[in-house]
């Protein structure tokens, strides 16, 4: 029986009161801009909203991320890592099942994030839509994030035996990609279970 994972949170954003948590200047200010772009997009958040969030001045702003492409950068890395770090805990929870490793178990950690109250999708990938390659530094987080992802869903469609992971891989990543997308759309967290039926219904093909 595998245990639940407790330690992180599926977005780096939670639907909470950042003054709760103490924190640095730097910190605050990332956690106020995600928690706004997640909501408003980035070309919609203005400076003065992210430092009336964090409660710091414009100067601590400046100070700490120079411009506010710097802050952008900053909380768009720190979204990919703690998102990709609580995705990797949440699937490797899982023993592995005979036939699929734990390939099926992506889409029940997916469940969770979409059933979150607080779901607006992946500020990455919405991110790099939002620029369309305008950011060179954004079109660099993305595709990192991407590759990571990549290298952790091949590793998996390896530990389960399958030939050919690197293609399986790709597969998953588009059915999650799209995945991502609906559930947004629709509102909808069970769009992840059925995402799950089509993952298997390749995987017996393979």
């Amino acid at each position: 029986m595998s245990e639940p994972v407790h330690i992180l949170h599926p977005t780096y954003a939670p639907d909470a009161n950042p003054d709760e948590v103490a924190r640095d200047a730097g910190e605050a200010l990332i956690t106020a801009a995600i928690w706004l772009f997640c909501r408003n997009g980035i070309r919609n958040t203005g400076i003065e909203k992210i430092i009336s969030r964090a409660g710091v001045s414009k100067m601590t702003l400046y100070n700490r991320f120079a411009t506010k492409e710097g802050l952008v950068s900053a909380a768009l890395e720190k979204e990919a890592e703690q998102w990709r770090e609580w995705f990797f805990a949440s699937v490797n929870a899982h023993e592995p099942d005979p036939c699929y490793g734990r390939l099926l178990c992506i889409f029940d950690a997916l469940f969770v994030w979409f059933e979150r109250k607080d779901y607006f999708g992946c500020l990455v990938m919405k991110a790099a839509i939002e620029f369309d390659d305008q950011s060179l530094e954004i079109t660099r987080i993305f595709k990192t994030h991407k590759q990571e992802m990549d290298a952790y869903l091949t590793q998996l469609c390896v530990e389960a035996g399958f030939a050919a992971p690197g293609r399986i891989a790709s597969m998953l990543t588009t059915i999650i990609d799209g995945c991502i997308v609906k559930a947004l759309v629709s509102r909808n967290a069970h769009v992840a279970l059925e995402a799950k039926d089509i993952c298997k219904s390749i995987l017996d093909i393979e």
